[in-house]
């Protein structure tokens, strides 16, 4: 198989055997749906990424780049927390990664604002640390699903779902944690480092 987002992966198989169909039966007509489809296959391709073996280390959820770093409020867990935000890329991938290895403790599908739509997780490690991750869908055009259910484990920089196009995506954690990226660095779902946590 392609590497292909497995929330596409059927949608893909379908598609080729139907295109297939149409190249035999429509002959170059076809071409314009070939191209059309290649698109498709850009946006939801999945490659491998290699996560650092760092076990306090809090990894990218999405590819992009840190567009603020400041200390601000938690709106869901009712804290003050280190947040990060990333402006995720306008090309992909869109792939989501789990920054951090522990218990997924609760969902969100609805900012707490009353700003409408949004994916958020929750993730405790085995050191009692809260990460929290806030997609923004502020567009009809923009699409958040995850794999994740409350009570699983999830593991550091594991794929955990697909997130697109070009959300801003906020990282909320300790707030004395250690900042390891910087503004304007631009990161890699489940392989940057974005910080650490301290204990």
């Amino acid at each position: 198989m392609l590497p292909i987002a497995r929330e596409f992966q059927t949608l893909f198989v379908v598609g080729t055997l139907a295109l297939v169909g149409v190249q035999i039966w429509a002959g170059p007509i076809a071409s314009i749906l070939w191209v059309l489809w290649l698109i498709f296959v850009f946006f939801v391709r999945d490659f491998h990424r290699t996560i650092p073996p760092i076990p306090l280390a809090v990894i990218s959820p999405v590819d992009g780049v840190i567009t603020e770093i400041t200390v601000s409020h938690d709106p869901f867990l009712q804290r003050q927390a280190l947040r990060y935000t990333i402006q995720q890329s306008k090309w992909g991938e869109f792939n989501m990664h789990s920054p951090a290895e522990g218990k997924v403790e609760q969902l969100w599908v609805q900012d707490p604002n009353g700003g409408g739509k949004a994916l958020v997780y929750w993730v405790q490690t085995d050191e009692q640390d809260d990460v929290l991750v806030h997609v923004e869908l502020n567009s009809n055009f923009q699409h958040a699903s995850t794999t994740l259910h409350p009570g699983e484990r999830v593991g550091q920089g594991r794929r955990c779902g697909f997130v697109a196009r070009a959300c801003r995506v906020h990282v909320y954690i300790p707030e004395k944690s250690q900042s390891v990226a910087q503004v304007h660095d631009k990161v890699i779902a489940g392989k940057n480092v974005i910080a650490s946590f301290i204990h």
